[in-house]
C-alpha cells in the first residue's frame, strides 16, 4: 500500500474533463505526521530529475502551504518566510 496517490494517471484522470497535467503528481494527507521525517525521506528519494521535484507542505496550524524544492545538497523552503500566520494582520477582518 502507498502513502501516495498519482492524481495525473491517464486511466482515472481526475482533473475533470478532458485536459491534465502534463506531468506526475502524487498527494498525500498525513495526521500527525514528523514533517522533519518526511522533508528528509524526500530529499533522500532516488529521483531520476532531483531538480524537479517540488513538496507541498501545509501543517496542521498553517494557512498555506510551503514549497520545498532540492537544491544541490538540499532540500530549500521556495515560499515566503514572511508574512505569515504568527505575524499580526495575516488574516484581515472583515
Amino acid at each position: 500500500m502507498s502513502l501516495w496517490n498519482l492524481l495525473t494517471s491517464t486511466d482515472t484522470n481526475q482533473w475533470c474533463g478532458w485536459k491534465q497535467p502534463e506531468c506526475e503528481v502524487c498527494a498525500g494527507a498525513l495526521n500527525h505526521a514528523d514533517l522533519d521525517a518526511l522533508k528528509q525521506r524526500v530529499f533522500e528519494a532516488p529521483w531520476r530529475e532531483p531538480d524537479l521535484v517540488q513538496l507541498l507542505v501545509m501543517d496542521q496550524e498553517d494557512g498555506f502551504f510551503r514549497t520545498w524544492m532540492i537544491r544541490g545538497n538540499e532540500l530549500r523552503q521556495f515560499a515566503p518566510l514572511k508574512p505569515n500566520e504568527e505575524d499580526e494582520r495575516f488574516y484581515l477582518d472583515w
